[in-house]
């Protein structure tokens, strides 16, 4: 099966990827500097590379921005005003993952479909490219998607980095694409305006359904939320009918970033919250 690193979004990027996972696994006795900014994006990209370096036995440190790096590291960068490549810089051993816009696709009309390569998902791809098989990496590969989730381009239009990462995994069997009512343990509260009794009927009633009445019954539960400038039409639809769930979660991904961004903003040590966020995460494969 193909990694991530062979997607058409990664075409660009691929090398440099490549070139710093060589490095590292070629230098064992030597530690990996990681620097993020104190963001969720920044925690989760974290995670992704500490779970590889973790199964490879492989010696590194974490570092928040600002602050320098020393020996080989890899430097994540969230902003999307910063307009730069993803470069591994040989001579300092440095690898700086960036946010872009990327050829996704091509259109029926033969026009390019353009969307954003998250700093997450190019540190998954990393991850595979350090430890494909290793049992860390193994259960965070379903986070990869994450940061085009998090990120509004999905509020905007149709997101094509998004629906190839997404196929990808179901592809790949690591995740199961399922409707609202197939998730056990769904957040309510990151759709307020849906009543929660009617979404416990409508799962209890599920499975007695035939196709025709899962789409008119979902679309009915679904319909407050049409006139919002918030939630968009995609994200709706990515909301309904097309929750990540991997094999060992009870709660799909985008409750899990919800209720994570909930307590996130409402801890008063930042800091603090991320380092536990990122071994969380490290250790068990999911936020909790």
């Amino acid at each position: 099966m193909t990694g991530l690193a062979n997607l058409s979004p990664f075409s660009v990027p691929s090398k440099s990827i490549r070139s710093a996972a060589t490095y590292i696994l070629e230098n064992p006795g030597q530690s990996v500097t990681l620097r993020a900014p104190l963001s969720l994006t920044g925690c989760i990209s974290l995670a992704l590379i500490e779970a590889a370096l973790v199964d490879l036995g492989r010696p590194y440190s974490r570092r928040f921005s600002p602050s320098s790096i020393d020996g080989t590291g890899i430097l994540i960068d969230v902003d999307d005003d910063h307009v730069e490549e993803t470069i591994w810089d040989e001579s300092k051993s440095l690898l700086s993952i960036h946010p872009a816009t990327v050829h996704a696709l091509d259109g029926h009309r033969g026009d390019g479909r353009h969307g954003r390569l998250s700093p997450v998902a190019l540190s998954a791809s990393l991850m595979e490219e350090l430890s494909p098989d290793g049992p860390r990496s193994c259960k965070l590969i379903p986070f990869s998607i994450a940061g085009n989730w998090m990120h509004d381009a999905l509020d905007q239009a149709y997101d094509p980095v998004f629906t190839i990462l997404r196929d990808y995994l179901e592809e790949r069997g690591v995740i199961r694409v399922v409707p609202l009512p197939e998730v056990p343990d769904p957040s309510v509260e990151m759709l307020p305006e849906l009543d929660p009794y009617l979404l416990e009927g409508l799962s209890l009633g599920w499975g007695k359904m035939g196709l025709e009445d899962r789409a008119r019954s979902l679309s009915s539960y679904l319909l407050p939320l049409i006139p919002l400038d918030l939630p968009s039409t995609p994200r709706i639809e990515e909301l309904g009918w097309h929750r990540i769930l991997a094999s060992d979660w009870s709660r799909d991904l985008a409750s899990q970033l919800h209720d994570m961004q909930i307590e996130w903003n409402r801890t008063d040590q930042i800091r603090l919250f991320a380092s536990r966020a990122v071994d969380a995460l490290v250790r068990i494969g999911r936020f909790e």
